[in-house]
This record gives structure tokens, C-alpha cells and sequence, in this order.
């Protein structure tokens, strides 16, 4: 496929000069960044292919529908704060967390709403199963068009070849198999932050400030540090004053006071949910600390498992940059090290910056700098192609045609090693995920058609949400080792929203009040992992009370090979990695 001038420009090998316009035929204009005229653009790189708005959009579509059938839920945080007070607006019951208690009314229901409507339309015509996986696939459809904004803008801002080299790394990555259909706040702004940088790298910025807007006020309030650079860009850069504070205005009120709206029906009282979580997170003592802390190389081990080796790329890619600048020759254009660069790669900077240095860490709070990470590392990648030809041209034949020959045309087969080597990887662990943990994801399917309670003990967590469960059945809680809070059913009262229950609190302490006795329970989730206690017998094994309906395997992860349970290896993983057995019980006791 043809190259345009602009295609063209980006990979100009002498690194000719910006342009006065770009005009396709109508009136001029001045040059903006990324806009070059180059007409000495090498011959054997006029003809490069690369993927067009369709077939990408194909390729991302197929991608992350598969995320959506086949992968499971990674954060039980997933489950019981979105899934379940969505369960609870169709279909009239579900669990109710802390956060949703008017006493804190730290999240919002606007952006649940959004998912309710359709969903309340499905559950006519579906089971709430159907539902679930359909929902997901709508998830997984917005974020492909968010992918594609960003594919295409990337194309624009960073040449042909970086982004071709982004669709091809995102496609296989761990990390977006798992985020791209998940029904959570960081999920959600990984779109629209994709949206949102897209939008203003094609100087679209009325649609820059809006996703912006979007991720902030109807997400997650801490994405609002990634619209600093758009900030950057339109104030000091492009002086578009009024353009900014218009939009951030419009965008705040058509926004926030429909937010502002629904969240004090439901809850009773004025609230403003996107500032009450800021609150909670940065002006308490305790904060999201009570959930556990992780040491500073977390986040280091984590993104390598979903990113492997872009990671790598990505965290040198300021280092490359500079390497890239330094060696790059006559024969190369180096990296335009100003505002396509280091403007460009600021959001990925500062969330990466901010996050690092918090305890409380988890694998979702990188989730809405996913389509950053790949960038950085497509970046870092095209850098060492740039080197490695500036290397040849010395040491080898190239020198006599580098005048006429594009780097590309000598160092192609490294990045298509590097892609291949990244999505064997890749590949790898999505499969020893879904191996080792999609087995909640079927268990339930086991359950009779009858409205029933199913309860959970020690695999509490495991739960993929009443989505899961027969029209009328409801799950519940028995008493395990765990001591935190857990969530407790809605109240049956028409107001249930607004009603402050006294065994919710803010400092995650867990109120046995809630639970129910296991002979009280219809059928109980269990498994064989650990040891048996008091509060955590093995129930399966009481055959007098409880028969067992159904089995899937589940990772013992205590038993198992670090590394053989993060990747999969064919013929070799079975010896090393230890699956124990997530029961589904029928209390024989109990009709």
C-alpha cells in the first residue's frame, strides 16, 4: 500500500525540514508538528505495507472478543464493587460493598447506569450468564475502537512503522488480554485515555479534552494526570487558551452534573463520588493501605509478565532515545527529540512516577497506561533498528547504499523477530492463565435451574459474580480464616441504595454478623488447597452433609513453580506446576 506525503515525511531519511502546509487541495494552512514535505523519500520504502483502518480494526476486534470469552476475573475487586451493584440495577438483588454505603458513597453508579440500560434490555431475551459475556464483548468492542484511534494517531505522530509495530505488539499482549473486557474503572480509562491522547496528537482537541474529562470525572479522577500533557500542549505550545477552558467547562458540566445527579438519588444526600474517592485515597490516614502493600520492585515483575520484553523496551526508552540521537548519522533521521517525543511520552512518565513510589500497588492501577507501555516500547525498538543500520553502515556494504537504501530495509527482520519473541511470550501466559485460573468461570454453570443460596468460605475471592447463578439464587459468605470485610446482600427495601448498614466501615474489619451458617447454605463453593482448620474444614471430604456436584481444576500456587505457573511451556509445565480442586457442593441436608 502507497505511502502518503505524511507517511512519507515521517521516515525521511535525510530528516528534511517541516513543511508550510499539507493542504489537499484547499487552502493552506501553517505546519504543525509531525508535518513534513519530503520529497526524496528512499524508493524501496514508498511500497511498505502496512495494516488500514479496517483490517486493523478487524485484527483488535478479534483480540480482544477472544479477552472476552476466555479470559477470567483477575481482581475480585472486579467482582464485587462493578459486577454486583450491576447485577443489583437489572435484575433487583446482588452485594453490596462499604463503598457503595451513603455513609461513603465513594463510587458511582452514573458510569454502572451506562452498562445497566443495555443489560436490562438483554436480560429479556437472555440468561444472566448470556448477559455477563455479552457485556464483556461490548467492553471489548469500545476498547478495540479506542486501539484503533490510537493505531491510527500513532501512524500520524511516530511514522508508519512504529505503528504497525504497536498493533502487532498490542494484539498478543498478556496485559491487554487480561484489561480489555474488564469491568473496571482503570479498564475503562485504558480506552479512554487511548482516546484521549489519539485525539490530541491529531490536534483534535475539543475530543482530547472530553475523553480527558471523561476518564476523570465518570472512571477513575486520578487519570486527570494524564491530560497534563494535553494541558501542556494546548496552553504553552499551541496558545489555543480559549479552545482549552471552553471545552474543560462544557465537558465539566454536561458530564459531572448528571454524575452529581444520579449518585445523590441513589445515595440520599449531595454527592460528588469523583472527589469523595480522592478524599478517601489521599486525605485519610489510612486509605487504600488496609488492602495490603506490595514492596517497590512490583510493579517491575508484574509488567514483565504482561509485557515481557516491551517492558524491558519501554523503561529504556528515554536511554535509547538518547543513544539514538547520539549515533544517528546522515543516513537516518534521528528522533525528533521536542514535543513528538518528550511530550508525547510524558503521561507514561508520571503515572509510572506516581505509582511506583505508593504501597498500595496492583496490577489494574497501570491498566490506563497499556497502550503507553507498548508505544515506549515500539519506540525503543524502531531506536535500535535506527542504531543497528548506523552500525552496518560502518562495518559493512551498506555504507555504499545508504544514500539511497532505507534502514528499514536492513533491519526489518530484527523487529519482526522482536514481535515474534514478544508474542511467543505472550502467548505463553495467557495460556498458564487461563490453565490455571478460569476454572470459576465454569463452576457455577454446574447449578440447577432453581432460585438457591450458594456460599463461599475461604475461596471467597474466586467468586465470578451473580451474573453467574440461576434467576432467583443469591450467594452468600460462611466464616473462613479471612478477618477483612466482605460485602453483604442489598436490602429487599425499595430504597436499599440509600440505607447505612452499621456493620460497614472504612477500616476493613469484617463483621461476622453477615455470614451464614454452612448448614444454611444450599450449595458451597470449596477446594483442597492448604490445610484444613476450624473455620475452614474440607467440606467435600463430610460426604454425610454435602455431595459433590461438580470439580475444576485450580492452580496451587504455594506448590508450584514460579516461573512454570506464569508461563506455559508445552510438555514441560505439567512437571512442575500442581493443580488442586474448586468444589461445587450440594447440601445433602437441605432441600
Amino acid at each position: 500500500m502507497p505511502l502518503t506525503a505524511r507517511q512519507r515525511s515521517i521516515h525521511n531519511k535525510n530528516g528534511a525540514k517541516r513543511s508550510a502546509s499539507m493542504t489537499k487541495g484547499k487552502r493552506s494552512r501553517k505546519s504543525s508538528e509531525g508535518e513534513y514535505l519530503v520529497t526524496n523519500a528512499p524508493t524501496d520504502l514508498r511500497s511498505i505495507s502496512y495494516p488500514g483502518g479496517m483490517v486493523a480494526l478487524a485484527l483488535l476486534l478479534t483480540a480482544r472478543i477472544i479477552s472476552a470469552y476466555w479470559g477470567h476475573i483477575a481482581d475480585c475487586d472486579e467482582t464485587y464493587n462493578y459486577w454486583e451493584p450491576l447485577h443489583y440495577l437489572v435484575y433487583g438483588s446482588g452485594l453490596q460493598t462499604w463503598e457503595y454505603s451513603p455513609a461513603y458513597s465513594i463510587r458511582s453508579y452514573m458510569p454502572l447506569w451506562m452498562f445497566a440500560v443495555p443489560a436490562k434490555i438483554l436480560s429479556f431475551i437472555m440468561t444472566p450468564v448470556s448477559v455477563f459475556y455479552t457485556l464483556r464483548a461490548l467492553l471489548a468492542s469500545l476498547t478495540a475502537c479506542s486501539e484503533l484511534m490510537f493505531y491510527k494517531a500513532v501512524c500520524h505522530e511516530f511514522g508508519v512503522h512504529v505503528g504497525r509495530i504497536w498493533l502487532c505488539l498490542s494484539l498478543a499482549a498478556a496485559g491487554c488480554f487480561a484489561s480489555s473486557a474488564a469491568m473496571l474503572p482503570s479498564a475503562w480509562s485504558s480506552a479512554l485515555v487511548a482516546a484521549a491522547l489519539a485525539s490530541s496528537w491529531r490536534r483534535r482537541y475539543s475530543a482530547a479534552i472530553t475523553f480527558t474529562a471523561a476518564t476523570t470525572l465518570l472512571s477513575w479522577p486520578f487519570t486527570a494526570l494524564i491530560g497534563v500533557s494535553i494541558a501542556i500542549d494546548m496552553l504553552f505550545f499551541k496558545k489555543k487558551f480559549y479552545e482549552f477552558f471552553k471545552w474543560s467547562i462544557i465537558s465539566l458540566i454536561v458530564i459531572l452534573v448528571p454524575t452529581i445527579i444520579v449518585d445523590s438519588w441513589h445515595y440520599g444526600t449531595l454527592v460528588v463520588a469523583p472527589w469523595n474517592i480522592v478524599v478517601y485515597n489521599i486525605f485519610t490516614e489510612h486509605g487504600p493501605d488496609l488492602y495490603g502493600v506490595e514492596p517497590w520492585t512490583y510493579y517491575f515483575v508484574n509488567g514483565f509478565l504482561n509485557f515481557n520484553i516491551v517492558w524491558v523496551l519501554a523503561l529504556s526508552c528515554p536511554l535509547l532515545l538518547l543513544a539514538c540521537r547520539a549515533v544517528a548519522t546522515r543516513s537516518i533521521a534521528p528522533p525528533a527529540f521536542c514535543i513528538p517525543y518528550w511530550l508525547s511520552l510524558m503521561p507514561l512518565a508520571l503515572w509510572l512516577g506516581v505509582f511506583m513510589v505508593q504501597p498500595h500497588k496492583e496490577e489494574r492501577f497501570l491498566y490506563p497506561v497499556y497502550s503507553m507501555i507498548i508505544l515506549a516500547g515500539a519506540i525503543s525498538l524502531d531506536c535500535i533498528q535506527k542504531m543497528t543500520f548506523a552500525v552496518g553502515t560502518e562495518l559493512f556494504r551498506w555504507r555504499k547504499e545508504r544514500e539511497r537504501r532505507h534502514y528499514l530495509s536492513y533491519t526489518g527482520p530484527l523487529a519482526v523477530m522482536c514481535v515474534m519473541l514478544f508474542s511467543t511470550i505472550s502467548i505463553s501466559r495467557i495460556a498458564a492463565l487461563y490453565n490455571n485460573y478460569h476454572g470459576p468461570m465454569v463452576l457455577l454453570r454446574h447449578l440447577p435451574a432453581e432460585p438457591k443460596v450458594v456460599c463461599f468460605g475461604k475461596e471467597w475471592y474466586r467468586s465470578p459474580s451473580s451474573f453467574h447463578l440461576p434467576p432467583g439464587a443469591s450467594i452468600r459468605f460462611v466464616a473462613s480464616e479471612f478477618d477483612g470485610q466482605l460485602p453483604a446482600p442489598f436490602s429487599d427495601l425499595h430504597n436499599a441504595t440509600r440505607i447505612i448498614h452499621p456493620y460497614f466501615n472504612d477500616l476493613n474489619k469484617g463483621d461476622n454478623t453477615t455470614y451464614l451458617p454452612p448448614s444454611k447454605c444450599h450449595y458451597l463453593v470449596d477446594s483442597d488447597i492448604g490445610r484444613a482448620t476450624h473455620l475452614q474444614p474440607f467440606y467435600h471430604t463430610d460426604t454425610k452433609s454435602w455431595n459433590i456436584i461438580a470439580s475444576v481444576p485450580i492452580l496451587d500456587a504455594a506448590k508450584s513453580n514460579k516461573i512454570f505457573r506464569a508461563f506455559y511451556v508445552p510438555g514441560i509445565s505439567y512437571k512442575h506446576v500442581v493443580y488442586a480442586n474448586l468444589y461445587l457442593l450440594k447440601n445433602v441436608l437441605i432441600n
